[in-house]
């Protein structure tokens, strides 16, 4: 089985710490409301930090796994991308 790796910059040092359930936190959240504001996202991953989520969501939007939307200045939600038709 291929397993991901994801690796979380700690913001007590500048060690990298393994963290492989995160994106799965995060993806799991998300599918189960389409979209979800940062904020809550971040409520729903409560046992991560907001750098954590928010550097995890930087990523997975890069890799097209999400997609960021902007709702209102300074706020944002995370959503799914859309499905290809």
């Amino acid at each position: 089985m291929n397993q991901e790796r994801t690796y979380i910059l700690s913001s007590s040092s500048s060690h990298m710490a393994y963290r492989p359930d995160i994106r799965t936190h995060i993806l799991d959240a998300v599918r189960r409301r389409y979209e979800c504001d940062l904020e809550e996202l971040v409520r729903a991953c409560s046992s991560y930090t907001w750098n954590q989520v928010f550097l995890e969501v930087d990523r997975l939007s890069r890799t097209g796994e999400v997609r960021l939307v902007a709702k209102h200045p300074g706020g944002y939600a995370v959503r799914l991308p859309q499905p290809a038709i």
